[in-house]
């Protein structure tokens, strides 16, 4: 179970390594008016071409570390909206602040969240967030309580600042959409990846480890990765990635891991087969790992028509070595 940090000097120290992970991506700083409840502030973001958010942080006094985000790049001069917050206390517990650090046993460092929401408009906070937020969720030792918390990123990952990114872009997709029907058909005109569909509903009775932060990046990257090649890609929230060809026929899907354990394959190997009956001849499914399993397990996954894709890193992006092998028949 993680354990909430009380520590001033380490909430100090992890703070400042928290705004140091954006540093080396900041692409721009932009004066701004920053506008947040009851008020607005003149101030100079640091926005990032390459994770397309920008961030604001400072400390308030006797009060909290104030870390603002907001998804596009800001015109100069603007009144700028704050997308969401991850703030923490400057020591001890403060409930009322929506971010924490918390601590494994193994004595890795996550920034967790409460699920705290601002907006200033009527149905944002914190029930919208548990109703809809799809992540990591864990239980969190929180002084004399346990907490569910979704947990945004693992401090010291070479991929932490896109981690914390994609924590952003999904509360900005929930904002925007929560209270709107997605019913309709799937069509080519219309399939998008949809990253706030990407994780699980709150189930706090669920034990997940810091590796499954990287999944929304995984998928992001082979969607991208696949795209590139003119086809169409999305999921539903069943499926992590569905590919379609140009003539509007799904030619696969993937299931994404990012652990190799015996409950992690046969789940996704689950997810690909009651999600799937009825997908035209000849669509592939296909489980993505981060390596592949023992021999005997790649043999019982290929009698079920369930293919196996291994994927790597390169500094924060997802590498698909197989995938062009792949490609050639998703045309069919």
């Amino acid at each position: 179970m993680l354990k909430v940090v009380e520590n001033e000097a380490a909430i100090r120290r992890y703070q400042r390594h928290f705004v140091r992970g954006f540093r080396p991506l900041v692409s721009k700083v932009i004066p701004v008016e920053l506008g947040h409840p009851g008020a607005s502030v003149r101030v100079k973001v640091g926005w990032s071409e390459h994770l397309g958010i920008w961030i604001y942080s400072r400390k308030i006094a006797d009060h909290r570390y104030w870390n603002a985000f907001g998804v596009g790049r800001p015109e100069s001069g603007s009144r700028t909206a704050i997308t969401c917050e991850i703030n923490f206390p400057l020591c001890g517990i403060d409930r009322r602040t929506g971010g924490a650090f918390a601590e494994d046993g193994p004595g890795r460092v996550f920034v967790v969240h409460r699920g705290k929401l601002g907006g200033g408009r009527r149905g944002v906070g914190k029930g919208l967030f548990e109703n809809h937020y799809r992540g990591v969720w864990q239980v969190m030792a929180d002084g004399d309580e346990e907490t569910p918390v979704a947990l945004v990123g693992v401090l010291d990952s070479p991929r932490f600042a896109r981690q914390i990114a994609q924590f952003v872009t999904k509360i900005a997709r929930i904002k925007e959409t929560a209270s709107i029907s997605q019913q309709g058909e799937l069509g080519l005109e219309t399939l998008s990846l949809r990253e706030e569909l990407v994780g699980e509903l709150r189930r706090p009775w669920e034990r997940e480890t810091g590796a499954a932060c990287d999944r929304g990046l995984v998928i992001r990257d082979l969607s991208d990765a696949i795209r590139a090649k003119g086809f169409g890609t999305g999921n539903d929230g069943s499926r992590d990635l569905l590919v379609m060809n140009r003539k509007g026929s799904i030619r696969a899907v993937f299931q994404v891991r990012t652990e190799v354990s015996m409950s992690g394959i046969l789940a996704g190997a689950m997810q690909l087969l009651i999600h799937n009956p009825d997908l035209p001849e000849n669509a592939l499914l296909i489980l993505a790992l981060p390596r592949a399993p023992e021999e005997g397990l790649r043999e019982k996954l290929g009698r079920l028509n369930i293919g196996l894709m291994v994927y790597g890193w390169q500094g924060d992006r997802a590498l698909f070595p197989d995938l062009p092998a792949l490609l050639s028949r998703f045309a069919n």
